[in-house]
C-alpha cells in the first residue's frame, strides 16, 4: 500500500520539494491550495500524513488540524513554523499536531518521517 501525503501550501518552492521527496521515499504526495481542498481529499483518500503551515494566512492550520484529528482514521500531522514564532509552536502543542518543527527543519524532518512511513507499510 502506498503512503499517502496531503500537503496545503501555495508555496511553488515548496509544494516542489514536498512532493520530489515524496516521490523519492515511495510515497504519493497530493498538495492542495485551499482549507476546502484539505478536508475534501483527507475524506476521500484518507491520507497517512498531512502537512500543515501553521504560520498560514490564507487558511486556519489549527482549524485544520482539529479537523483532520477527528476523522475515522486521522493522518498524522506534520506542522512548521517560523522558528521566531514559539507562540505557534504552543498552540500545535494544545491541538496535538504530531511532528511540528520549525521551518529551517522542515524538509529533514519530512524525509524521516516519509521513510518510517514508508518502512512500516
Amino acid at each position: 500500500m502506498t503512503v499517502r501525503v496531503l500537503a496545503i501550501t501555495s508555496d511553488l518552492f515548496l509544494q516542489s520539494r514536498i512532493a520530489e521527496l515524496a516521490k523519492s521515499t515511495g510515497a504519493n504526495a497530493k498538495l492542495v491550495t485551499n482549507e476546502e481542498a484539505l478536508m475534501r481529499e483527507a475524506n476521500s483518500n484518507h491520507p497517512n500524513l498531512a502537512i500543515l503551515d501553521l504560520a498560514a494566512s490564507d487558511y486556519d492550520p489549527f482549524s485544520c488540524a482539529q479537523k483532520l484529528k477527528t476523522m475515522a482514521s486521522p493522518p498524522k500531522i506534520l506542522a512548521m513554523y517560523p522558528h521566531i514564532r514559539a507562540d505557534l509552536r504552543l498552540k500545535a502543542e494544545e491541538v496535538m499536531i504530531d511532528y511540528i518543527v520549525p521551518n529551517s527543519g522542515f524538509l529533514k524532518t519530512l524525509k524521516s518521517v516519509l521513510e518510517k512511513e514508508v518502512q512500516g507499510k
